[in-house]
């Protein structure tokens, strides 16, 4: 800890210890106030209570809150420390509540009739285990102000609020108390042993050198040092104020460390890249040699598979000057064989024309063959003189059964075969013709 937080500390702790003592610590934003208040009280043995601000706080939760404070400060042995801060101030009821327990010990009409009573028979307890000479008259109004003067004794407020702007100013004029009733402890501007240490404390986790560290350290102090040298003569020449806090020192130590890490990533990155490019390039050599490795290795079987590929090349030469020949002789056969086809199909045709006149002929000899009868065939039998058509017919018959026209005795019955047109008709069948007959 450096000697500007010491002396403040020391003052904050001589404050607390005194009785019936508040403070007010004036200082810009990130001096150190609350810090070094919270450690002054933890120093203390004392209980340390803050209000939280919310969005929906208003002055019923601010009214609770002191109430709570209020209580546990007078029911406990122990000394309290309520730390406020100004911005913390979401309405100005919250300091007139302030102002008159710096005053007066207490808040006008904070507590109802059932609290008041809690608050007494607490109170009472707490009384009877007090010496006589101190004990109160037990009566409500007796036991109520023993609660005001327990809150007194026991509870320390300790006020921190900024000195830039008029509300400041304006609030110590409306707020007495705020003055007559606190210790004032002016937080200046941090000296540059202070900067020194503060930033050695921020870089410490930072991977650097000590060199680098004592760089970076003195280079952020000068840059605090010149910027507020720069705001004291812009004041003078302008009249105008630019604050430069502890609070901006603080934000440039975290700039530098966001910045140098973003920059270590960058750089880690683009190393890596680098490095996996050697790798991929190294994996390429590799490879590249095992290649031309095994491309040489492989050269004797390349020449002899190319010799090879030659001499079947010679005979696929000399197989294809045999199918070029072949392939003519095939075309001459095919052109004859066309051309016989063709004969062919003309034949085919003219026969299916014959064919196409003999067929009704056939079925008309068909259908005349089915309409003889046994008394037609006893009429031909019976004829001494056939006519010429009979005579022609049965020639025919007799031709195509391959038999002469001469009437023979059946060898099984020993007489004339009489039978011969039935046996013809029923059993000799127009495809049972004898190719020797039907050629034109």
């Amino acid at each position: 800890m450096f000697r500007f937080a010491i002396e403040h500390v020391s003052r904050i702790s001589r404050i607390l210890k005194q009785p019936r003592s508040h403070a007010l610590l004036v200082g810009v934003g990130g001096s150190g106030r609350q810090s070094l208040t919270r450690l002054a009280a933890y120093m203390a043995d004392y209980v340390l209570f803050q209000v939280e601000i919310g969005k929906g706080y208003t002055s019923f939760e601010w009214r609770e809150d002191l109430k709570r404070i209020l209580r546990k400060s007078a029911e406990s042995e122990t000394h309290s420390c309520f730390l406020f801060t100004d911005t913390q101030i979401k309405e100005e009821n919250f300091l007139e509540d302030i102002n008159n327990l710096l005053n007066a010990g207490e808040v006008p009409n904070i507590f109802p009739q059932d609290e008041k009573q809690e608050i007494q028979d607490a109170m009472r307890k707490i009384d009877k285990t007090r010496d006589k000479s101190k004990q109160t008259d037990g009566t409500p109004l007796g036991l109520f102000n023993m609660f005001i003067d327990r809150v007194r004794d026991q509870l320390h407020i300790v006020l921190a609020m900024s000195p830039i702007g008029g509300a400041f100013r304006t609030r110590l004029r409306k707020f007495p108390s705020l003055v007559n009733c606190c210790t004032i402890d002016w937080f200046q501007a941090w000296p540059e042993d202070a900067l020194e240490i503060v930033a050695q404390r921020f870089l410490e986790d930072v991977e650097l050198s000590d060199d680098h560290r004592n760089g970076v350290v003195e280079l952020c102090k000068n840059f605090h040092e010149s910027t507020r040298m720069l705001s004291e003569r812009f004041q003078r020449e302008v009249n105008r104020h630019n604050y430069v806090t502890p609070t901006s020192y603080l934000e440039l130590i975290y700039t530098y460390k966001n910045l140098l890490g973003k920059c270590r990533d960058k750089v880690a990155y683009q190393k890596k890249r680098y490095t996996v490019g050697l790798e991929k390039l190294d994996s390429a050599r590799s490879q590249v040699s095992q290649m031309q490795s095994d491309l040489k290795a492989l050269q004797p079987q390349l020449v002899v598979a190319s010799k090879e590929v030659d001499e079947i090349m010679v005979v696929i030469e000399r197989d294809s000057i045999e199918v070029a020949k072949t392939e003519k002789i095939v075309k001459a056969e095919e052109v004859v064989a066309n051309e016989q086809a063709a004969v062919a199909k003309g034949i085919k045709d003219e026969c299916d024309a014959d064919l196409a006149e003999a067929i009704p002929i056939l079925e008309a000899a068909l259908a005349a063959l089915n309409t003889l009868t046994p008394s037609d065939i006893t009429i031909v039998k019976s004829m001494k003189s056939p006519p010429p058509g009979v005579r022609l017919v049965m020639e025919s018959i007799c031709i195509l059964k391959g038999i002469k026209p001469e009437r023979v005795n059946d060898p099984a019955t020993g007489k004339k075969n009489g039978r011969f047109l039935e046996t013809f008709s029923k059993s000799f069948g127009r495809h049972e013709v004898p190719a020797e007959f039907t050629r034109v």
